[in-house]
């Protein structure tokens, strides 16, 4: 990577006066060139949905290098679609050798299989050897047929899951038992160790930190994409059903077990310690799932009275909390998402709502013929909102119910719906998009005690 001249001064030999005698000197050397390698190329996500992000999604570059001249200057990027980048490298992360993460824009307009090709140049024009990679546009035919296009990846684990991230390297998925798996493309997962066998109802991340709850009041967290974990808080008596971080603030709710009544307990120090919050709005309501989003925290909640509405709990700092109604009619809340401008809520009996602030809410028309699902687990992948969930309880609570596709997808925000179906019986109880794919956990059916994974593509 470095160009080294050795300069040898000439000097001339003296003069005999019977004549010249010169000295030899060697010559100067040749350029000794260093240049930049670069390896371990990967991008996040690898693949995508025609026309998400509005025709450009921000994808991740990846990579390890060595520069033992400690000048790299840009980094270029050409992707087979005839775009490309020369982008400056910071001149903080120049060493000797490390890890760098690029981010920049890939056209999602056209479906194919696009080469997307980088490399390094220093400051003496050096250049590295060129990786390659490759970027999916999955088409509009494929993207149509979900039903065909989810694929199962774990099937019949011996405990439900309950929820999914993706922490933007890492799903995340938590599940009876004290369970923990986590995969770095949806497809191969690994156990790890939790410390307890309670189960986990819900996780969510911020920055570097995630957290998991559950019952007894159980709150994990970890700080390296789920492979360890800490016990920050354990008492028994309360299910937690949700949680949300606005770091370094963690909001966790359920419900109290001896009193039915909905519970919420708050920490300010990540997770260090806790207050419980004895004033809130609606104590019939317990919380099912919590999100911070547009700097909102918003709770899904249910009941146990058919006699009661459909409520969310929205708070600005965490303490505060107001009860808003959805509807007179009873309707369980049950999943929630933020699409960058407004906040999706689902659940039992068809309810779908939407809403921009979290205070004043519209419910969405959906298809009749989903009169009888409970929606369960709900993402967003920059241009497609996805839910899907699993036959009402009260279905086979009457006898095995006759099969129905559980799931909604809508590009437009749902004006219009497209009914899909997972696999048979199959209940989604949480959705996460990551690394350009979909990932749906839960159980194999509403009354199964076993889990699933499944994604699209």
């Amino acid at each position: 990577m470095r160009r080294l001249l050795l300069l040898v001064p000439l000097f001339l030999g003296a003069c005999g006066e019977n004549g010249a005698d010169f000295e030899t000197f060697p010559q100067p050397a040749e350029l000794v060139l260093h240049a930049p390698q670069i390896a371990d190329l990967e991008l996040s996500p690898s693949r995508a949905t025609i026309m998400d992000g509005d025709g450009n999604v921000s994808v991740t570059a990846g990579f390890v290098f060595t520069d033992t001249g400690l000048d790299i200057a840009t980094i270029h990027v050409d992707i087979s679609d005839g775009t490309s980048y020369t982008i400056p490298f910071p001149e903080t992360v120049n060493v000797a050798s490390g890890t760098h993460d690029e981010t920049f824009n890939v056209s999602t307009a056209t479906a194919g299989s696009y080469t997307v090709e980088v490399w390094l140049v220093d400051k003496l024009a050096s250049v590295s050897n060129h990786a390659m990679v490759t970027f999916d546009v999955i088409d509009s035919a494929q993207a149509s047929e979900w039903g065909a296009q989810w694929t199962n990846r774990l099937t019949g684990l011996p405990f439900g899951l309950s929820d999914v991230i993706w922490d933007g390297e890492y799903f995340i998925a938590v599940g009876a038992g004290g369970i923990i798996l986590t995969s770095a493309d949806g497809i191969t997962w690994a156990e790890r160790e939790s410390g307890t066998d309670v189960g986990l109802n819900a996780v969510a991340f911020d920055d570097t930190v995630i957290v998991a709850v559950g019952l007894d009041t159980t709150v994990l967290m970890s700080t390296d994409h789920g492979a360890s974990w800490s016990l920050k808080n354990s008492a028994s008596g309360v299910r937690l059903g949700g949680v949300a971080i606005n770091a370094p603030q963690i909001v966790t709710g359920g419900m109290d077990l001896n009193t039915g009544d909905a519970f919420m307990m708050r920490s300010l120090d990540l997770g260090e310690t806790w207050a419980i919050l004895g004033s809130l709005p609606q104590k019939d309501h317990f919380v099912t799932k919590l999100i911070h989003a547009g700097g909102l925290f918003v709770a899904a909640t249910d009941v146990f009275s058919w006699l009661s509405d459909a409520r969310v709990l929205v708070s600005l700092d965490g303490e505060n909390w107001q009860s808003i109604l959805l509807r007179d009619e009873v309707a369980a809340i049950y999943t929630l998402v933020h699409d960058g401008e407004r906040f999706i809520v689902a659940g039992g009996e068809n309810a779908v709502f939407a809403s921009a602030d979290g205070f004043y809410w519209t419910q969405l028309e959906t298809p009749d013929e989903m009169t009888n699902i409970t929606y369960g687990g709900a993402a967003w992948s920059g241009s497609r909102l996805v839910i899907h969930g699993g036959l009402t309880w009260w279905n086979w609570w009457v006898g095995t119910p006759p099969h129905h596709a559980a799931g909604l997808s809508s590009i437009d925000g749902g004006a219009t719906w497209q009914v899909f179906d997972i696999d048979g019986y199959y209940e989604s109880h949480g959705i996460a998009w990551g690394d350009g794919r979909f990932v749906s956990v839960g159980s194999t059916s509403a009354v199964s005690g076993e889990g699933d994974i499944y994604t699209f593509p």
